[in-house]
């Protein structure tokens, strides 16, 4: 198993162990919504404020998996990457798709790590008085996974150059 898909499932793991701590921590009653000054505008339950954040982990999970999965059974003309004759060529086809699908257990694993800081920082902002949600904290995240997604893109693209280029010079075809 590549070191994605175990991230991305350490991530899984420590987003439902946060989700049970901070239901715990949690008041009945909890603003679920801010404005852009961060000042609650929408209430709700603890219970329907959590209810949603099982419903938006089990989506990001659920595409997760399912990109994994598609990286493995996709038609090979479906798949498009630099040198791809190479790359999906018998002797290459598995180790290729294996790294495809390992980027996107990666990537949805810091997809997790940015909705957990979102709702993270929420629940925080219903712990202190007044209530008010830490957008000056929520904005380097979003950017933060912006840059790291593109580096993480780059590099992807990239590697499929490197090793091609690594290949040709030991002479293996």
């Amino acid at each position: 198993m590549r070191f994605g898909r175990i991230f991305f499932i350490l991530v899984f793991l420590v987003c439902v162990f946060e989700m049970m701590r901070l239901w715990a921590v949690s008041p009945e009653q909890m603003a679920a919504h801010f404005n852009a000054l961060g000042e609650p505008d929408r209430f709700t339950s603890r219970l329907e404020f959590f209810g949603f954040q099982i419903r938006t982990l089990a989506v990001a999970t659920g595409l997760g998996l399912l990109v994994q999965v598609l990286m493995k059974i996709l038609p090979l003309e479906w798949i498009n990457l630099p040198n791809r004759s190479y790359w999906l060529a018998a002797e290459h086809r598995d180790a290729t798709l294996d790294r495809l699908s390992s980027f996107a257990a990666m990537l949805f694993g810091i997809i997790l790590l940015v909705i957990l800081a979102g709702f993270e920082l929420a629940v925080s902002a219903n712990l202190h008085q007044p209530v008010i949600f830490q957008a000056q904290v929520m904005v380097p995240i979003i950017v933060g996974f912006i840059i790291v997604s593109l580096v993480m893109l780059f590099w992807l693209a990239r590697s499929f150059q490197i090793l091609q280029e690594k290949d040709q010079a030991r002479g293996v075809s």
